[in-house]
């Protein structure tokens, strides 16, 4: 079964937006607090938090509401770590240019001072705040929100926030407004001269002007909410293990090549190779970033392209 490749942009399309309202909308000293409490809570000998998933799902519905609430959770993970209770609290002056709406989405553009060079870039969360504070001081400000950078051009960046209000329950359709992000949306919407719409932009712990970039965790999002769309869907959903044929019909190569992969390749890349060559209806090959996923998966294709079917060797 073919992938629908326009139904999957759309859907991938619709999925960031509901990704950005969601994360947007969160209130940052909020955050801090519920962290806050959670580690106190836990230094007394309470739950850590971590929770056993199951490990087959009725539908794409209940797969979706067990993941997507963790995937929540790490970004919210990813926001606090980058704050250190240490910390020197430096902010980045920036000047509002322009602004209009769309989709329920404020998009302005704000200036970039020619010193901070690339250290900002696409999909960067920021935390813009109307005043400069200390955060250990306590004296949280008033109108304050998250923007993502959507681009950045020559001396401006593109941002993109959400100032309706804060997604409750994952429920974007249930939004609370906030009095913060109703004034800060009445900030940078104000008809007044370019010097009075002026922003502040937290740097983190090393003193880049930003909290963190939200690519990989976005992608990441998209790839969970796109489950639905793909072929093999209720592999994943229903876990089970099951082979296209009889072991029989398995691929074997050539004894060179065999010998090529050992040499070349480390023992996991092999064992994956192997895997593959089992002709099981899926496959998963899962790594970190540099283990050699992609080395491995065209050493398969080689594999496959040069190998025959067992029963071949067996039978003929």
């Amino acid at each position: 079964m073919a992938v629908d490749k326009d139904r999957l942009h759309e859907e991938e399309e619709a999925s960031f937006v509901r990704f950005c309202k969601i994360v947007l909308g969160w209130d940052y000293f909020g955050l801090l607090t519920e962290a806050a409490k959670q580690k106190k809570e836990n230094g007394k000998g309470g739950s850590s938090g971590l929770r056993q998933v199951k490990n087959t799902y009725k539908d794409v519905d209940d797969y979706l509401a067990t993941f997507e609430p963790l995937l929540f959770e790490e970004v919210k993970a990813q926001i606090i770590q980058k704050k250190d209770d240490e910390e020197v609290t430096e902010w980045v002056m920036r000047l509002v240019v322009e602004c209009n709406e769309s989709e329920g989405f404020l998009l302005s553009s704000v200036t970039y001072g020619d010193d901070e060079g690339e250290k900002i870039v696409q999909n960067d969360l920021l935390l813009l705040s109307e005043d400069q504070f200390k955060e250990r001081g306590g004296n949280f400000p008033q109108v304050y929100a998250f923007a993502l950078v959507e681009q950045r051009q020559h001396n401006l960046l593109r941002l993109r926030m959400f100032l309706a209000g804060e997604v409750m329950n994952l429920n974007t359709d249930v939004i609370e407004s906030r009095t913060r992000l109703l004034k800060m949306h009445g900030l940078i919407t104000s008809p007044g001269m370019l010097h009075e719409k002026r922003l502040f932009s937290l740097k983190d712990q090393y003193s880049m002007p930003k909290l963190l970039c939200l690519s990989t965790i976005s992608r990441e999002y998209l790839a969970l909410r796109s489950v639905g769309s793909l072929p093999f869907k209720d592999l994943i959903l229903t876990a089970v293990d099951k082979s296209s044929g009889s072991e029989d019909q398995a691929w074997k190569v050539s004894q060179p090549l065999s010998e090529h992969f050992q040499g070349s390749l480390n023992k996991s890349q092999v064992e994956a190779i192997d895997a593959g060559l089992l002709r099981k209806a899926f496959v998963l090959i899962q790594g970190p970033p540099g283990t050699g996923k992609t080395q491995t998966i065209l050493a398969l294709l080689s594999a496959i392209l040069h190998a025959t079917p067992i029963r071949v060797h067996t039978k003929g």
